[in-house]
């Protein structure tokens, strides 16, 4: 079996953002290539069975870089050669050196139009010499990948795309809807709540929607799900605007146990500013929920045909709560969607990205 050591940021089965996601990918590939898995946060009790697995122990900076670096050593004079690493700068780095140094390949996985904002002076370093000591950058999309070349003047043959994926077993009793003909209509938003993710933009567009819709004829319900610097903000934004009984944010949810948020919505609205690949539109398709996007990233190239009207300029309130409501007036443009995103689904099924994943090292 092909040996490939993968560094993994944290590992804890109750977290509520995408690192869930790549669990499930390495539950799969373990039974294509023979993985040392290094987890740079978590618990010495993991989940997934590997050929050999390390969490690492320091947590002071210094001891724990020497410590990534002697770990990914290790695992190099056990014969990896391939090394991934998602989103971990300290893994990063240290898989370039030690690839360059003693032979093998390092892939270094980054999807974020982060040149959009502004970054701490760590970021920027880190990022950069994750770049620079990378065999390849490994990406979501054609569009990324020409913006990274560009951005950060890399070689477009030393970026790899492949395309985020979602378990679709863990959606598949809930993939199948009709517009429901109850007065009440539910929205869904699940990310961090921050400007990045479009959070302060959620009030206003819901406050734009009601002004459009007859309140005789429907009843909205917008539950907003995630944790974020901008929770308070929201929170007080929704007294303000006497929305209460419009809007609820729950806070954080373990990723495991968003399928039955999504299996109650009807809509799903995504107004980030900035995305790379975004795991939500994935998750939203996954169970068939029409959904609302801002044009970023790659969230038209991984769209169907019909959701290309519902991708709208970012930061755009009116053309939002617009195409929202007619999502929930237009029966058959909504039935269309479902159908249409239930099939596109499948090309980003967990199944399909793991053989176009093992064929990164082959």
């Amino acid at each position: 079996m092909t040996k490939l050591c993968y560094i993994l940021p944290e590992y804890n089965e109750k977290i509520a953002d995408h690192f869930y996601h790549q669990y499930e990918l390495l539950k799969e590939l373990s039974d294509k290539l023979d993985i040392f898995l290094i987890i740079e946060k978590g618990s010495k009790k993991c989940g997934l069975a590997m050929s050999t697995t390390y969490v690492q122990r320091f947590k002071f900076l210094p001891l724990r870089f020497l410590e990534s670096f002697l770990v990914v050593l290790w695992a190099r004079i056990l014969g990896y050669k391939n090394f991934y690493t998602h989103y971990c700068y300290i893994g990063g780095i240290n898989a370039g050196i030690i690839s360059r140094l003693f032979g093998g390949k390092s892939y270094y996985w980054h999807c974020e139009m982060i040149w959009e904002f502004k970054q701490s002076l760590f970021s920027k370093i880190g990022l950069n010499l994750c770049f620079k000591l990378s065999h390849f950058l490994v990406t979501g999309s054609k569009l990324l990948k020409k913006d990274y070349a560009k951005n950060y003047g890399l070689k477009l043959n030393n970026i790899k795309v492949i395309p985020n994926w979602v378990n679709l077993e863990r959606f598949k009793n809930h993939e199948s809807r009709i517009m429901n003909h109850r007065k009440r209509k539910t929205i869904l938003f699940v990310h961090w709540l921050s400007k990045r993710k479009g959070a302060h933009l959620i009030v206003p567009i819901i406050r734009q929607l009601i002004s459009k819709l007859r309140v005789t004829d429907y009843e909205l319900q917008v539950t907003i799900i995630g944790n974020g610097p901008l929770k308070e903000k929201i929170q007080k934004e929704i007294k303000e605007n006497r929305l209460e009984k419009f809007v609820k944010i729950l806070g954080r949810v373990p990723n495991k146990d968003l399928t039955e948020y999504y299996a109650k919505a009807d809509i799903f609205i995504m107004p980030s500013l900035q995305e790379g690949f975004p795991r939500v539109i994935l998750e939203a398709m996954a169970v068939g929920i029409p959904y609302v996007a801002s044009d970023v990233g790659a969230v038209r190239e991984m769209s169907p045909d019909i959701a290309q009207d519902f991708i709208v300029k970012r930061g755009n309130i009116n053309e939002f709560a617009k195409k929202i409501q007619t999502l929930i007036l237009d029966k058959e443009i909504y039935e269309k969607f479902n159908k249409e995103e239930l099939n596109k689904i499948k090309e980003y099924s967990l199944k399909n990205v793991v053989n176009k994943f093992s064929g990164l090292f082959v």
